[in-house]
């Protein structure tokens, strides 16, 4: 008989432990590392940060009017700070209840831990993941903090990276720990909370002193997502004197100490995509789950107990969209037309009375039809409407501290003295409260375009559950919240589940509507409006949002999905999704050449706008009812 001839490779060993380590292990880990993306670039030299450090060497060695040629790529100048975003940061359990009293020190949040400890008891994870609604601080007994350092948001749960590109790329061109700080935070909290509790605001404000102290320059903050609502909000506390809340900087402590803040996929004006998660413990992700695992999905992690644990978080609240109707209400930025199911969406040239707008929320015929006990039979709901409601319904949570920390009306806000006690409720809307006055500050939105995004929805109601919710309700101003049960049908403090859900059956692939869910532009989280409105607004001239004229550059990228064996799971190094733009090389040069100041002016401060946002804006701000003019009426 004939046998194969070895591989070359093979290692003949007298034991299969050691012929099984010296052969077979690695070719597991390399095939693994293929499927979960942990496999580094084979070539240093392709890197965005590489290239650009290397930009201007030269190898002929050759003088230029007998001076040495100088290199002239670039290299590490400005400090940075990073602020990361919504659920990117992992929390770590520093005190627990008895049943994750093992887990001490252990992320609950953004690790493989995380699901160990969520399948081992679920309902303990619940419990310390949950803030308490009344103060919108920990419950007893249960202290969750987020890590710290780089590591607390490079990568999120194994190789599913979040900054680890980006600052891989930073490193390429001579930063490190000393040069560039991660401020990382409770994500989970409100804003005002973050500094009650944490101090988190204080921190951020020595950090940036320090870097500006031990370099003498300037510092450039670079957020993601949430973070550029948290950044907001920081550039109006900064400023505010003490005894008002804020930081006592003054009014010239930002333009002292930024040289530029680097918006990426910001939640400027918020994302609709919170106002189902607060109201039915909903996604899209979740509406349209298949058929054959939406009990599995109700029975590990249920609408109800979604709806319970989010509507804890205060920053949900704090990321409700911003501008109400002017900004949201007119549908410029949608398909327009009548549908079949009772609900109708317009044209923002057909809208010319004050009292129409386009509803955030349509309630299907079925309702009106079937439910005549529905207090939501009456209309469709605005996106005031669906706030409104939000804030005084606060989950069914009986009493709730987020409708004293936050307000969602922007026009009240602008209206409001800046020494006011009440101002700082506004600190993080942008319609409300105008830009610091920083002339030497730039501010760069940067983010992807071309992906669905969810806009407003579709909304169908239980009748038995609404029957049953009202024989329990406490609250007589509305019907339809569902409260306590003083019956023990509910759990302790846990308020039932909301009596209504998004109508899957509405579905209409020409309007951008699937699963009872429109899709407008964006970047698959946050739609355009959001991303890049107030950037176009901040960037006219003689702006009333921007008064010392902050130099303001939208660069927008087109997503561009690509199939990488190397990082299978992600969207390729052109992707413009909400996460994935943090690996986009387009994005990655741009920072870099804004930290670095390499051909910042040539490359970087030109506007590059490839959706249809400024159309968008045009039509929003003709409308005689949309855009910023009725902030100041």
């Amino acid at each position: 008989m004939r046998y194969p001839k070895p591989n070359s490779s093979w290692v003949l060993s007298p034991s299969f432990d050691e012929f099984y380590s010296a052969n077979v292990q690695p070719l597991l880990d390399r095939g693994m590392s293929a499927l979960n993306g942990t496999r580094v670039e084979s070539e240093e030299k392709s890197r965005v940060g590489y290239r650009l450090r290397h930009a201007g060497d030269f190898d002929d060695g050759v003088a230029v009017d007998g001076k040495e040629r100088v290199k002239s790529g670039a290299h590490a100048k400005y400090r940075i700070v990073l602020v990361p975003g919504f659920v990117t940061t992992g929390l770590e359990l520093w005190e627990g209840h008895e049943c994750f009293k093992s887990h001490f020190r252990q992320r609950l949040w953004g690790s493989v831990s995380m699901a160990r400890a969520f399948f081992s008891d679920r309902e303990c994870w619940r419990r310390h993941l949950a803030l308490d609604p009344r103060t919108g601080l920990d419950p007893k007994g249960v202290r969750l903090r987020s890590a710290q350092g780089f590591e607390a948001a490079d990568n999120f749960v194994a190789s599913y990276w979040v900054f680890a590109k980006m600052i891989e790329n930073l490193a390429d061109v001579g930063y490190d720990g000393s040069t560039m700080t991660m401020m990382s935070y409770d994500w989970r909290l409100g804003y005002e909370m973050m500094e009650k509790r944490d101090g988190f605001f204080t921190k951020l404000k020595m950090t940036v002193e320090a870097h500006f102290i031990t370099s003498g320059q300037k510092v450039v903050l670079v957020s993601h997502s949430m973070g550029g609502t948290v950044v907001y909000y920081f550039l109006q506390w900064v400023i505010t004197d003490v005894k008002y809340g804020g930081g006592g900087g003054g009014k010239a402590w930002v333009d002292k100490h930024i040289h530029a803040f680097v918006n990426i996929a910001g939640t400027l004006l918020g994302v609709p995509k919170a106002i189902p998660a607060l109201l039915s413990g909903e996604l899209k992700d979740t509406a349209a789950v298949f058929v054959q695992f939406a009990q599995l999905l109700e029975q590990y992690f249920g609408r109800k107990w979604r709806k319970n644990l989010w509507n804890t978080w205060g920053s949900l609240f704090g990321m409700l969209p911003k501008g109400g109707d002017p900004i949201w209400g007119i549908g410029a930025d949608v398909v327009v037309g009548e549908d079949n199911h009772g609900a109708e969406f317009r044209d923002a040239s057909q809208l010319r009375n004050k009292s129409e707008t386009i509803p955030t929320i349509a309630w299907t015929k079925e309702v009106r039809e079937n439910c005549s006990k529905s207090p939501f039979n009456e209309s469709n709901w605005t996106m005031e409407n669906t706030l409104d409601y939000i804030y005084e319904y606060g989950g069914g949570y009986q009493e709730h501290v987020y409708s004293k920390i936050f307000s969602h009306y922007s026009k009240r806000g602008w209206k409001e003295r800046a020494n006011s006690k009440h101002k700082r409720k506004h600190w993080h809307d942008p319609i409300a409260v105008p830009l610091p006055r920083a002339p030497a500050m730039k501010i760069y939105c940067l983010y992807g375009v071309g992906v669905p995004t969810e806009r407003s929805y579709y909304y169908k109601v239980d009748c038995e559950k609404l029957d049953h919710n009202q024989t329990c309700s406490s609250n007589t101003q509305y019907d339809a919240q569902p409260h306590l049960c003083s019956n023990g049908t509910a759990d302790e403090g846990e308020p039932l589940e909301w009596p209504a859900a998004i109508d899957t059956s509405v579905y209409d692939i020409e309007r951008n509507i699937q699963y009872g869910v429109r899709f407008s532009d964006g970047d698959g989280s946050v739609p355009l409006l959001s991303l890049g409105y107030m950037c176009q607004k901040w960037a006219e001239p003689r702006s009333r949002h921007n008064p010392s004229s902050i130099s303001v550059v939208t660069r927008e990228r087109k997503h561009i999905a690509e199939l990488s064996l190397s990082d299978p799971v992600r969207g390729g190094p052109q992707s413009g999704e909400h996460v994935d733009i943090l690996g986009n090389v387009g994005v990655i040069e741009d920072v870099i050449r804004i930290v670095t100041g390499f051909e910042v002016e040539e490359k970087v401060d030109r506007e590059i706008i490839m959706s249809e946002l400024k159309e968008i804006t045009r039509r929003i701000d003709s409308h005689p009812s949309g855009g910023l003019k009725t902030a100041f009426q």
